[in-house]
């Protein structure tokens, strides 16, 4: 069993693995970082540090997030520091046996982004469970690592 907190982002359900999570924060605005990629939203302060934002939709989808109301930064440990996604919209936590989950390797191949950890089977939907750790290639991670 896994426990996962799932929520929406460009319509899409996503999954994150609980014990990645540090705290669900409300949206603010962050400082915008100048010359930074399009998915750095900027960085806020958090704990007394600074705390790179990244725009999840326009990581993942290449489309700017909208934010609502509902919209939350999701802290994460990454790589040994810490950075937030804005999510649209937090869905909830559940637990999910290993019957509900399939690795990301499925057909004769396998989903080609290391990000993807595989997906979530519950009733009709499908979930993304994303790995944290893979959510940015080598340079995008030296951007953000410059950042903190």
């Amino acid at each position: 069993m896994k426990q996962v907190i799932i929520f929406n982002n460009c319509g899409q359900s996503f999954a994150l693995e609980i014990s990645k999570i540090e705290r669900i924060i409300e949206f603010t605005d962050p400082k915008k970082v100048p010359e930074t990629s399009d998915f750095l939203m900027g960085v806020i302060k958090y704990n007394g540090k600074v705390l790179p934002i990244i725009d999840l939709n326009m990581r993942l989808y290449g489309e700017e997030g909208s934010y609502i109301e509902s919209s939350k930064i999701i802290v994460i440990q990454w790589n040994d520091t810490m950075i937030g996604l804005v999510v649209d919209e937090i869905v909830g936590i559940r637990s999910v046996g290993d019957e509900s989950f399939e690795d990301a390797s499925v057909g004769d191949g396998s989903i080609s982004k290391d990000y993807i950890k595989g997906f979530i089977k519950i009733d009709e939907d499908i979930i993304i469970l994303l790995e944290t750790n893979e959510l940015f290639d080598f340079v995008q991670s030296r951007e953000l690592l410059a950042v903190d």
